[in-house]
């Protein structure tokens, strides 16, 4: 049996790239699969501006003519920027449980960073923090966020024999939505400087639009220092927001003014379409998107995607106002269940919060580390 490596370069190639995973998960019932048009359009250079400040390499392997397994390699030169070393990156990984077509795919991307003057690889990540991020190695029963991670359970155990170890967990909980949040008075009164602060929830998708360029200036720098956060262009943000802005219902997106009506915190939600998504099967026509609007207009659950907070911005008060906001919302709107972040493992302040919360289930994910030499 012939085992190759077939780099994409072509539409045809890049279309059994982005169609290999739904193959490979075909008949298991928490894999959610991304919608086909998009992925194409995603790894397009000349539509997706991350292109402009990043060197890509896609690759498939091929055993007997037949896909087996499909990586991305990833250099970002404002990562280098930021970081002051050059860190690789590897996401989109998918392989059978064949430590040969794992390996081959692994040592194509590690060569080339090593050429490339890589000190390290990292992975799986996606171009920025704000794709899928980490391999699920905790809770593989439950079904993930369209924009969460799933893989096979001997995935972790092919990457560590390759050699890779933990470099940053991440933990992800479905919560039921509380009655009441019992503690926001508490933090209220800890806090104070509450009543400076006010909840501004757009009434249209038109109106939200208005308030993007604040967001996106409160995100870059409320995330700069998290792990694995790469800087975004403007081009970069104006495509995420028409990427996944495009989903949100603005009734699940709190904006906290100050005082001085400056934009101080934001909490993001959106409906969770991942049966939606399921249903569809990567495919919007001819029934796909009745089954994605559904779950868009009647949500049972909600994904709480993004939180921040400016700089001496108190976390308290984003609890005790935003979240109570959303809360309220959701209640009214007769949703049941809330999917948090992925949130960092050491991030134990955001932890101890949502412990607080009747707790339904909950996800492990991992980046993890090779050095290179």
């Amino acid at each position: 049996m012939s085992l190759e490596l077939l780099e994409i370069e072509n539409r045809r190639d890049l279309r059994r790239w982005v169609a290999f995973p739904y193959g490979h998960y075909r008949g298991n019932t928490s894999y959610v699969p991304q919608l086909f048009r998009d992925e194409i359009a995603y790894f397009d250079p000349g539509k997706n501006p991350v292109f402009e400040v990043s060197r890509v390499r896609l690759l498939l392997a091929m055993k007997d003519g037949q896909p087996v397994g499909r990586i991305c390699g990833i250099i970002n030169s404002l990562e280098e920027q930021k970081l002051g070393r050059k860190r690789g990156r590897f996401g989109w990984f998918e392989t059978t449980d064949d430590r040969a077509v794992c390996d081959l795919l692994l040592d194509s991307v590690r060569d080339w960073l090593i050429r490339e003057g890589c000190v390290e690889m990292t992975g799986p990540h996606g171009f920025s923090d704000l794709d899928v991020e980490g391999l699920l190695i905790e809770g593989f029963e439950h079904v993930p966020t369209i924009s969460g991670c799933y893989n096979h359970p001997y995935y972790q155990r092919l990457l560590e024999a390759y050699g890779f170890q933990k470099d940053a967990d991440y933990l992800i909980y479905r919560i039921a939505v509380p009655d009441e949040i019992p503690f926001v008075d508490q933090v209220k009164k800890r806090y104070g400087g509450y009543q400076d602060y006010r909840v501004l929830t757009c009434r249209s998708g038109k109106e939200l639009k208005g308030h993007l360029d604040a967001l996106w200036d409160v995100l870059e720098e409320a995330f700069e220092p998290l792990y694995g956060v790469v800087p975004l262009t403007r081009r970069q943000m104006d495509y995420y927001a028409d990427k996944y802005f495009s989903f949100l219902d603005p009734h699940f997106v709190k904006l906290l003014y100050s005082k001085d009506d400056e934009l101080a915190a934001f909490l993001v939600g959106m409906p969770n379409l991942s049966r939606g998504f399921q249903k569809a099967n990567g495919r919007l026509l001819p029934f796909g998107f009745l089954h994605i609007l559904k779950d868009y207009r009647q949500p049972t659950a909600v994904d709480f995607l993004l939180a921040g907070s400016r700089r001496g911005v108190p976390t308290g008060i984003l609890t005790a106002i935003g979240l109570a906001d959303m809360f309220d919302t959701l209640r009214a709107r007769g949703v049941r269940f809330v999917e948090t972040n992925h949130e960092l493992e050491t991030n134990t302040r955001v932890h101890q919060l949502w412990s607080r919360f009747p707790r339904v289930s909950s996800r492990r994910s991992r980046v993890f580390r090779l050095t290179l030499s």
